[in-house]
């Protein structure tokens, strides 16, 4: 079964951050992947890289081209949805972020064309009661013929899910205008790069 590791960079409702990037990150073998970032991992504790900064936003420049360079070496493919704000403060909301999800996980099915998934989120929501309102919204807005499995995960327990964080880091640092060094690592493992905006893609969420 194909897996998807997703994780986010920039925030909802913020109305500072222009965009906001999902990323989907598609791992055939766990097995060979997690050996892949064990080795990284490895390399990063070497140099006494404390865990927190293996998550984009923390870690140094170093840290992030040895990681990012890691990522493109083991083939990973990357899916990033970039999501135009319009400059709204956007609530953080089980829906909200359960229709940017579904979005980027029916890309990814289009692209894959599988019938079985498991997709494994970092864990943005901290309260069951919110993680199982996403689940139940994001059933409601992928494709019904796709039979998936969902798990919210610690970064810090699964670390395959920092594969996400730093790619959607890379991704929203080029969009931001900040940095483009690090898209510029990994952009020929980007096989889908979809720009929406919200109202639009709010709009076609909406039942008819």
């Amino acid at each position: 079964m194909l897996t998807i590791f997703i994780d986010e960079s920039g925030t909802l409702p913020d109305p500072k951050d222009k965009f906001i990037v999902i990323c989907g990150v598609g791992v055939n073998r766990i097995k060979k992947a997690d050996n892949i970032i064990s080795r990284i991992l490895f390399s990063l504790r070497q140099r006494k890289i404390r865990i927190k900064e293996l998550k984009f936003y923390y870690a140094g420049q170093r840290t992030k081209r040895q990681f990012l360079s890691g990522i493109v070496s083991s083939e990973f493919e990357i899916f990033a949805l970039i999501v135009d704000k319009k400059r709204r403060k956007i609530p953080d909301t089980p829906e909200n972020f359960a229709i940017l999800a579904a979005d980027l996980v029916n890309e990814i099915n289009l692209w894959y064309k599988v019938k079985k998934l498991g997709v494994i989120i970092d864990k943005h929501f901290h309260r069951k009661i919110d993680q199982d309102k996403f689940n139940q919204f994001l059933k409601e807005k992928i494709n019904k013929n796709l039979e998936y499995q969902i798990k919210h995960a610690d970064s810090q327990q699964n670390s395959l899910v920092n594969i996400a964080d730093m790619s959607a880091g890379a991704v929203l640092w080029k969009y931001s205008g900040k940095d483009l060094q690090f898209y510029n690592l990994i952009k020929d493992n980007i096989v889908v790069e979809k720009i929406v905006n919200w109202p639009e893609i709010k709009r076609k969420s909406l039942p008819r």
